[in-house]
């Protein structure tokens, strides 16, 4: 997203009671602008947790990006700059070139090469249960990322209150439903949530809310009937006095481009168009001519 949408989500983060944020770090966006932009709309103690879901590609590429990033005080971890597996030895000596924590989706082999600080956790209960116990055995802090509504949720924190090293923020996402699913909704202050106490997971279902939102699984989803359309998508930066541009027609298509390293990522000042079908004869012709090439 742009600057100014990450910051209204995190304006609407601390209103609902939350201290940090999941940042999604991309290519084809300014993450120095981005958490920049963030960090002048919220107090000193809030925090960004960076996932690059391996798109800074290697372990020198990093080092550049993440020791900028370091200086940044609200930056509190990174996730996944690079996909560890690739370079164990080269996620070694990232995490001691650099000075925030490094968090990894859990493997046995990060644990036994100690490259990262610490993990990121899901699953079912039992294997959840294993793997937090391995990380606690070396002092590891995780956080859970079990992704659905309200009672997800409330799963999710039963589960971390028994885990004595379940320590950074959850990742539930149950914020971005319409609705919960739940008769009281959850109550988060101070970037705390209270662990139900009352039998069962401790919470009611919204039996009205789940009718309301009952869908056929045969009509396309909203995601879908976006996808759907026509539009083309174009990366651009300054550079060396002009604009730099590669289009695309479908996000699948720059990822693969940036994850194969054909495209420089993360430069200063680089950003997204999306320019939407308007019915033109050029739209259609350019669309045609990117399709053609596999763009």
């Amino acid at each position: 997203m742009p600057p100014q949408d990450w910051v209204a989500e995190a304006e609407e983060s601390l209103r609902r009671g939350y201290t940090c944020i999941k940042m999604k770090a991309r290519p084809w966006r300014d993450i120095i602008a981005q958490t920049d932009a963030v960090a002048k709309v919220v107090p000193a103690d809030y925090k960004f947790d960076v996932d690059f879901n391996g798109f800074l590609l290697n372990q020198a590429k990093a080092e550049i990006i993440l020791q900028k990033l370091d200086e940044n005080p609200n930056v509190g971890m990174y996730e996944s700059p690079f996909y560890l597996h690739t370079d164990v030895d080269g996620a070694r000596i990232l995490r001691e070139r650099v000075r925030k924590p490094i968090v990894e989706h859990y493997q046995d082999q990060y644990l036994r090469n100690d490259c990262c600080d610490g993990f990121v956790i899901g699953g079912g209960a039992t294997d959840t249960r294993r793997t937090g116990t391995l990380a606690a055995a070396q002092n590891k802090p995780f956080w859970l990322q079990l992704v659905g509504a309200g009672l997800t949720t409330t799963y999710a924190a039963h589960l971390g209150s028994v885990l004595s090293h379940a320590q950074l923020p959850y990742i539930t996402c149950h914020e971005l439903w319409e609705d919960d699913l739940l008769q009281e909704p959850i109550e988060v202050r101070d970037g705390y949530m209270p662990v139900p106490d009352a039998p069962g997971l401790g919470v009611s279902v919204d039996e009205e809310a789940i009718a309301k939102y009952r869908v056929d699984p045969a009509e396309p989803t909203p995601t879908h009937r976006y996808m759907a359309q026509k539009r083309i998508l174009r990366v651009y930066w300054p550079g060396d006095g002009k604009e730099r541009e590669w289009e695309f027609t479908a996000e699948t298509h720059y990822q693969q481009a940036f994850y194969a390293g054909n495209i420089p990522g993360f430069e200063q000042g680089v950003d997204l168009e999306v320019i939407e079908d308007d019915n033109s004869a050029a739209f259609q012709k350019r669309h045609e001519a990117l399709l053609a090439q596999g763009r």
